[in-house]
């Protein structure tokens, strides 16, 4: 730093000059003071921007960070570090297929090709196999670093976590779905969040909506009056559904308060539906019939019949309201082994046509 001083004229005594000396020496300290100091902040704004630069990494590494809640508690998922995904749900398969999830393992033992049209012949997709003997060793084989379960694989779920890499997450949404009165609640549960664990929220979202809209035409078209009769066709034969413990049926009861046209004590909710004779079904003269094709999962099967033309054939229910007036509503061919949020939103829809016409 220089420092030019000129004296004015006539002021050249020594005492002046001692006193200028005096004056730039005290400028001198005075301005190299002012550059300390300015280092000194220089110094210190670096130390703030690389602190803010690390929290700012910090922040960006937590907000690759998800959180999602099942069954089990909370779980800590950070998306960009999954590579394998295994699949044991059989009510999120077509979700994850709608937002394009690809899989490393899952049980496509219980998919089929008219169903599950990207999954179920993909052979580069482990296949632990059904839910009657899975192959756990293919699953440990697979390393999958995130697995959904649920429904048909719940009985395996210890096994299954056992068998898990160590930072390996299982996740399972299994309570609410298993309970009529919040099943609808469990379907938005699971997909909201598989949609927030693979980046589709948008996508996740439109299913929900797709299936509230439904809902919400079914509330609105059914008069809270006309009785209805669930039922469930097996193994060739008409099974009772009942209204708090019908397989698939039973949900639909209890969201829409349907009034049942018969109940029975001790109903459950077997795969098969309760064996009630069809002559007391018919008794009960349903305003409206909703039915479940157990077997339509396989419609190859050269012993299968479907449930349309099983209740045809049956003379006693040709006397109901429900026939007489065609107020018969089957769920999708596929409903025993989809049960998923599609399936209810395409019988949903379905049901309510019908109803709206009958208005």
């Amino acid at each position: 730093m220089t420092l030019s001083i000129t004296a004015p004229e006539g002021e050249g005594s020594p005492l002046f000059k001692l006193l200028s000396v005096g004056a730039i020496a005290a400028l001198a300290l005075t301005a190299c003071g002012d550059n300390g100091d300015e280092a000194e902040d220089d110094a210190d704004n670096g130390e703030a921007e690389t602190s803010e630069e690390e929290n700012g990494d910090a922040e960006d590494s937590e907000a690759g960070t998800i959180t999602v809640e099942d069954d089990h508690g909370t779980h800590e998922i950070d998306p960009e570090a999954i590579d394998s995904v295994g699949a044991f749900d059989n009510r999120t398969f077509r979700v994850l297929e709608d937002l394009g999830v690809e899989l490393s393992v899952a049980s496509r033992g219980l998919m089929r090709p008219h169903i599950h049209e990207t999954y179920a012949e993909d052979e580069g997709i482990l296949d632990t196999g059904n839910h009657q003997e899975p192959n756990f060793e293919v699953f440990a084989a697979a390393e999958p670093d995130l697995v959904i379960t649920g429904q048909r694989y719940s009985q395996y779920y210890d096994e299954m976590a056992g068998l898990m890499p160590e930072d390996g997450i299982i996740l399972e949404w299994n309570e609410a779905v298993s309970d009529p009165e919040t099943f609808f609640d469990g379907l938005r549960e699971q997909v909201e969040s598989i949609g927030l664990i693979f980046g589709a929220e948008a996508e996740a979202e439109d299913l929900i909506a797709d299936l509230d809209e439904a809902i919400d035409r079914v509330s609105e078209a059914y008069n809270g009056e006309d009785t209805v009769m669930g039922l469930i066709t097996s193994g060739g034969d008409i099974n009772y559904a009942g209204p708090t413990e019908g397989r698939a049926i039973a949900e639909i009861f209890q969201e829409f308060d349907l009034v049942p046209a018969l109940e029975v004590e001790d109903e459950s909710g077997d795969h098969e539906g309760d064996d009630i004779s069809v002559e007391a079904i018919a008794d009960s003269d349903p305003e409206w019939i909703i039915v479940l094709d157990r077997d339509g999962m396989n419609p190859e099967d050269p012993e299968y019949t479907a449930a349309e033309e099983l209740i045809a054939d049956s003379p006693a229910l040709q006397q109901t309201a429900a026939i007489e007036n065609e107020q018969i509503v089957y769920m999708p061919q596929h409903m025993y082994l989809t049960e998923d949020i599609q399936a209810y939103t395409e019988f949903l829809n379905n049901f309510a046509d019908q109803l709206e016409a009958a208005e």
